[in-house]
């Protein structure tokens, strides 16, 4: 599903991510790798598999798109440090050749210095490009000509089928001067948002899109 905003275009992905197509950039929020990693330590009996499932849709999404950036839109790493940042470091040392940058969220608390480290680009608070502003949390007071890119609430959307089904399914929120992308990881919950005046809801399943509003 593609988009225009300010005259550039993004693609929507059932992944979960968009791409920036005049800036082969990924943008990704809220993958909160190594969450699965300790609540399983924790005693919560989340599948193994699951923990991989961030880092298969990743790569595929690196192969499909030819991206040659991602930007994280914070909440990288969901806690202290475990063996899912070894996991990551790995990752990203295979994928050298891509450029990352990351808006640190509330939940990236191991050191910016293990990021930069392993050449990942840290912003504390935000980071602008070309008018668009790239950031964790999203933005209430907007200033002219700018728009914003913003992850953290993991948004979900509920709908309902003819049979009394009910669905939540993760969404994209497109409104006139921000966009909130659906978490990227597994297990990370989500808050419910409304279709009001002047939105576009795109409800997500791992294969398609759907356009609301």
């Amino acid at each position: 599903m593609e988009i225009k905003i300010k005259g550039q275009h993004f693609e929507l992905l059932p992944q979960k991510a968009m791409f920036w197509k005049e800036t082969q950039t990924l943008l990704i929020g809220d993958l909160h790798l190594g969450k699965i990693t300790h609540f399983r330590s924790e005693g919560f009996a989340l599948p193994t598999a699951a923990a991989a499932d961030n880092f298969e849709r990743l790569n595929f999404l690196l192969q499909h798109t030819g991206a040659t950036r991602i930007i994280f839109l914070g909440d990288l790493f969901h806690n202290r440090y475990n063996s899912e940042w070894d996991t990551f470091v790995l990752w990203r040392r295979i994928h050298a050749a891509i450029d990352m940058l990351i808006v640190m969220g509330n939940h990236d608390i191991l050191p910016k210095e293990a990021l930069e480290e392993i050449n990942i680009e840290v912003f504390e608070e935000q980071y602008e490009e070309d008018g668009f502003v790239f950031k964790h949390h999203p933005q209430e007071v907007f200033l002219p000509n700018q728009y914003v890119f913003a992850g953290h609430v993991h948004p979900v959307f509920k709908s309902y089928g003819k049979g009394k089904q009910r669905f939540r399914l993760p969404c994209f929120v497109i409104d006139q001067e921000q966009a909130i992308l659906p978490s990227f990881g597994v297990f990370t919950g989500g808050f419910a948002v409304e279709l009001v005046k002047d939105r576009k809801i795109y409800m997500t399943t791992d294969a398609q899109i759907f356009k609301l509003g």
